[in-house]
């Protein structure tokens, strides 16, 4: 059993993600996320609560109190709740205080609202359409934040071989002029230059280590994961220089960012169909129930038990039309429709201008890339020629035709034409992450990548 649950262990450090598993474990684990799809919730919810609106409302308030019955009626604006009793004045002996009750119930139902209610409810789905663009440019934001953090990974990791081959040359070249130095074949001073020049090559290893483990901590974070417990293949860091087709024009109108700045549009005028909708007034039904009763009774006498409004009381009710129109909205509904109308311009300025700026990043990065795929072609084939270069040169040295110091200027000129190399990897890349951000589309490079 030690030994299975060890194996799973290892199986499990050493799972290999690509980089499509890698955008799947951020968009499930990324806080930001969660918060975005709570809030689609959210407006779901408010638009199920608008459409209950076309349900009627039914108000009931109850009380039973004991108070004195004689009072004086004047003039007073009712309030819900506070009932005005009076009543004849009563005899010797009798009790100045009785027990009163009163039940009611109203119902209003607007029947007739002038398409209020279902511009209400567009607006909400509006909000909705708005809150789904919100999501999407996240999660493409958060592709390219992955998609970077991948690739700095993979240059990290290129970098940090590199030096490691560039060691491992100095070492053999150390063992070389040692041997040949102790055979009294070549100066001491040979293997004094090797060696510093190899303790330098070990700090250059040190550096790019902690840049890998500084990328692969990065990389963790976004996913939810520990970066000792993953790793991803790295040897596609080279798979360049493959037949790619140019996004037309119209393909760059399908993207997450556009489509959030649409729908931001699309919200604004909703929010002016509401605000005209606004002006009209609201016609329905309303009927009321309610009953009365009161410890007094019509001869005088008082019976203050709190049973007695139950047996004396009184019942009606109410059947009708109503009306309501806020009058004062006609004034200021036009100024609400020219602020709404502005912001719908806004809204379509901002829209334009996206438009127009992904054209031109898509445009600029598609001519970088262009460039990057000859800078690339380039420091291959000068990383091959500094290559065949320095193993002729290393054959010469062993055959004494060559002195150190011309073989160390060639090994700095190949570890040169490797970081060059790298770098150009790098910069070809990248320029294809930026394409891909301006389409919207991750798809033509995970094909690169993946053929």
């Amino acid at each position: 059993m030690l030994c299975l649950l060890g194996y799973a262990s290892a199986y499990a450090q050493n799972k290999v993600y690509s980089l499509e598993q890698l955008w799947q474990k951020t968009i499930i684990n990324y806080p930001s996320l969660s918060a975005k799809r709570k809030l689609v919730e959210q407006k779901q919810l408010q638009k199920e609560l608008i459409t209950r609106d076309r349900l009627p409302g039914i108000n009931m308030q109850a009380q039973q109190s004991y108070g004195s019955f004689q009072g004086i009626g004047g003039a007073f604006f009712p309030l819900s709740g506070i009932y005005n009793t009076s009543a004849y004045k009563t005899g010797a002996g009798q009790p100045r205080a009785a027990s009163n009750l009163s039940v009611s119930t109203v119902l209003q139902w607007d029947l007739i609202q002038f398409g209020k209610l279902r511009e209400r409810i567009n607006e909400a789905d509006a909000d909705i359409a708005l809150g789904n663009a919100t999501l999407a440019g996240e999660v493409l934001q958060l592709q390219e934040t992955g998609t970077r953090y991948y690739f700095n990974v993979l240059q990290a990791k290129a970098l940090h071989a590199m030096a490691r081959a560039d060691s491992a040359r100095l070492e053999h070249l150390y063992q070389l002029s040692r041997a040949q130095a102790e055979a009294g074949l070549r100066p001491g001073a040979d293997t004094m230059l090797v060696s510093s020049t190899f303790l330098q090559a070990g700090g250059e290893i040190n550096e790019q280590q902690g840049l890998l483990e500084t990328a692969r901590i990065q990389l963790a974070v976004l996913i939810g994961e520990e970066e000792h417990n993953f790793s991803i293949d790295t040897t596609l860091y080279h798979n360049t220089l493959r037949n790619t087709v140019a996004a037309s024009p119209d393909s760059l109108l399908v993207n997450p960012y556009i489509d959030f700045l649409k729908a931001k549009v699309d919200r604004s005028k909703a929010a002016l169909r509401v605000i005209q909708k606004d002006v009209f007034p609201t016609i329905g039904l309303l009927a009321g129930a309610g009953v009365r009763g009161s410890g007094l009774t019509t001869t005088g006498t008082v019976d203050n038990s709190l049973l007695a409004p139950w047996q004396s009381n009184a019942g009606s009710y109410l059947v009708g039309i109503g009306l309501t129109w806020n009058l004062s909205r006609l004034y200021k509904n036009k100024v609400q429709q020219k602020i709404a109308q502005t912001e719908i311009d806004a809204a379509n300025a901002d829209h334009e201008e996206m438009i127009l700026q992904l054209i031109t990043s898509y445009k600029t990065a598609l001519a970088r890339w262009n460039q990057q795929v000859q800078k690339l072609k380039d420091a291959h084939s000068a990383y091959n020629a500094s290559k065949e270069a320095y193993d002729l040169y290393l054959s010469r040295y062993e055959n004494g035709l060559v002195s150190m110091i011309e073989l160390l200027q060639l090994q700095k000129t190949l570890q040169d034409a490797e970081r060059y190399y790298v770098r150009a990897i790098a910069g070809y890349w990248n320029e294809r992450i930026n394409q891909s951000v301006s389409t919207g589309d991750f798809t033509s490079l995970l094909r690169e990548m993946n053929p």
